[in-house]
């Protein structure tokens, strides 16, 4: 597999299937001796609950381990929105200094051009520490998970229990029915044994799946709000120096330059997270791939496989054998992989409009470019027209007028953003679709699943 992203049909539903060959059949014919055979569904009830436990502790890990509440969304993006427009203002009270004196430098007012690197040191500010409070709330919900068990080594630690639990009870399970004489019943056995690896396969690539995902968005988001702050506040230093530069002007190339950097990472800090991500994504994949093989006797990748299997089953039970719960797990199998499929795209599509530290991957990197012209018009000017005030005056138009473009993109995408997000999750969570709900249907049904078989 070169790949972390796995469709699969639902495990619950498969579950359900492989409790009703346990629930359900007793040998169809009795060549092995009765205790045998109860030992064997005594394994097979042991496995069952042991799967249970993987696909419960799957999901509490998807739901903890990257824990985003609604109020985070709305508070990053009213601290982004609030520094952005505070930086729009301080543009367009420099535009209009600039106007002024596009024709006589002096009309600018030296107050007015302090009085707008303050304002930009403001908005800067808040803009860095909307981001340094986003990054340290997801350490602290690192932190958390990490508490609970949800950290890479400690997951990992868990599953492999779980893994070499299961398979000294296939081993088990192996040697008993290696004692079957009847052709039927061997090929019943047979057909359990796959089913129910075939389940902790699935169960096994879900945990790949997820972690892969949890140590990707961790990264992503944490370096894109690290670098954020780094940058803003780098753009705080930027304006400091500009203010000194009133009193000891050979300090402005230091401010233009400093300008430059910050405008520089802001550009590529979206492009830099995003491929963080996704290699971490591939190494943690790669990881748990030598550490979780996959199971060699499930040859059979197809979503068809359980259907099958569960139908040749069916076929070999005797006439008399009541097979309702049999055909009800059949039925529930068939509509398994739409559930999962759902639960994938409504993922995807809920973190892809949740996304607003990162203002879309290709928005980002935009909004950064109308920021650097500024920056290298400024640069310039300092260094090649410094004692040309008119020409200096009209590259820093120049450059304000890019830098107000992409302010104005951004304070408008980011309400956009958080509302398009909030609308999607409103009418999934009508229709008992949301992320959450699935998942909480899940455990409502491992739930009811372990009571029958610690029932039977």
């Amino acid at each position: 597999m070169s790949r972390c992203k796995i469709r699969l049909p639902s495990a619950i539903a498969i579950f359900s299937a492989a409790a009703a060959l346990v629930i359900t059949f007793a040998c169809p014919q009795k060549s092995l001796a009765d205790d045998e055979a109860q030992r064997i569904r005594k394994i097979d009830r042991a496995i069952l609950l042991q799967m249970i436990k993987l696909a419960r502790f799957n999901i509490h890990f998807h739901q903890d381990a990257n824990r985003h509440e609604l109020w985070r969304t709305l508070e990053y993006a009213t601290g982004r929105e609030t520094g952005t427009a505070v930086s729009f203002a301080a543009s367009l009270l420099d535009l209009k200094q600039r106007v002024r004196g596009l024709d006589d430098p002096s009309f600018i007012s030296r107050n007015a051009l302090k009085n707008i690197i303050t304002v930009s040191l403001v908005g800067s500010a808040i803009s860095g520490s909307a981001s340094s409070l986003e990054l340290a709330q997801n350490l602290r919900v690192m932190s958390a998970a990490r508490a609970k068990g949800y950290s890479p080594k400690a997951s990992l630690s868990f599953v492999k229990e779980i893994v070499a639990t299961t398979d000294s009870l296939f081993e088990e399970r192996a040697r008993l029915t290696a004692a079957e004489t009847t052709a039927v019943n061997q090929s019943i056995y047979a057909r359990e044994n796959l089913l129910l690896r075939r389940i902790r396969q699935q169960l096994l690539f879900e945990f790949r799946n997820w972690s892969c995902h949890s140590r990707a968005q961790a990264w992503r988001e944490n370096i894109f709000y690290g670098l954020d702050a780094f940058q803003n506040y780098t753009r705080m230093g930027s304006a400091i120096i500009g203010l000194r530069g009133f009193s000891d002007p050979s300090l402005g190339g230091g401010a233009a330059i400093t300008a430059l950097v910050s405008n520089t990472m802001a550009t590529v800090n979206p492009i830099v997270s995003g491929l963080v991500g996704h290699s971490v994504r591939k190494c943690q994949f790669k990881r748990l791939a030598r550490e979780l093989p996959s199971d060699p006797t499930v040859t059979i990748g197809d979503d068809a496989l359980v259907d099958i299997r569960l139908q040749d089953l069916q076929k070999d039970l005797p006439a008399d054998q009541d097979s309702k719960v049999l055909d009800e797990a059949i039925s529930l199998s068939n509509g398994s992989q739409r559930l999962d499929t759902n639960l994938d795209r409504e993922n995807s599509e809920l973190e892809r409009l949740q996304r607003v530290a990162q203002q879309q991957t290709i928005a980002g990197p935009l909004i950064g470019l109308t920021s650097m012209p500024g920056a290298i018009l400024g640069t310039m000017a300092f260094y090649d027209y410094r004692q040309d005030r008119v020409t200096t005056n009209k590259m820093l138009f120049a450059g304000r007028i890019s830098a107000l473009s992409g302010q104005s993109y951004a304070l408008v995408q980011t309400p956009a953003t958080v509302i398009t997000g909030m609308v999607k999750k409103a009418r999934l969570r009508k229709r008992g679709q949301l992320p959450s709900q699935l998942l909480e249907q899940r455990l409502k049904n491992l739930d009811n699943l372990e009571r029958q078989l610690l029932s039977k």
